[in-house]
């Protein structure tokens, strides 16, 4: 199964929409906390903008949202098939510390997902990025 080129691979593994060969993120480690907001301007691969407009990412804050109340809802799935008498109390220690431990990781990945619902994946970006540097280059 081809991944490559499609939005779940650019929002999983956190790279650019457009070239799926830049990265999302400055730092890869998500718990690197005084790098956890940085972005680049522009992917360096492609030269696709990370930021559309001012606030742009103000909507993934809802699709971060939806990834907790999924996960939530997984483990209580999942505790009631493996442990079914576990207590209201066990289940909220559970669930909300390791989404606690998770809310950097969904931070990130809310924001891979919001982006891929805007740009497109095109499989000739960095040649054509290439082509422009080429030409400007020319120019200058």
């Amino acid at each position: 199964m081809k991944l490559k080129g499609t939005k779940l691979y650019g929002s999983v593994m956190q790279k650019c929409p457009r070239c799926h060969e830049g990265d999302l993120f400055e730092s890869k480690n998500p718990y690197n906390f005084s790098k956890l907001f940085d972005m680049p301007k522009h992917c360096p691969k492609c030269g696709q903008k990370f930021l559309l407009e001012p606030g742009f990412y103000y909507g993934s804050m809802y699709v971060s949202y939806a990834l907790s109340i999924a996960y939530l809802v997984a483990v209580f799935v999942a505790m009631t098939v493996l442990y079914p008498e576990f207590s209201v109390t066990e289940y909220l220690i559970i669930a909300v510390g390791s989404l606690f431990l998770l809310t950097t990781y969904f931070f990130r990945l809310s924001r891979a997902i919001w982006i891929n619902f805007f740009v497109s994946y095109d499989a000739n970006a960095k040649e054509k990025f290439d082509q422009e540097k080429k030409e400007e280059s020319k120019k200058g």
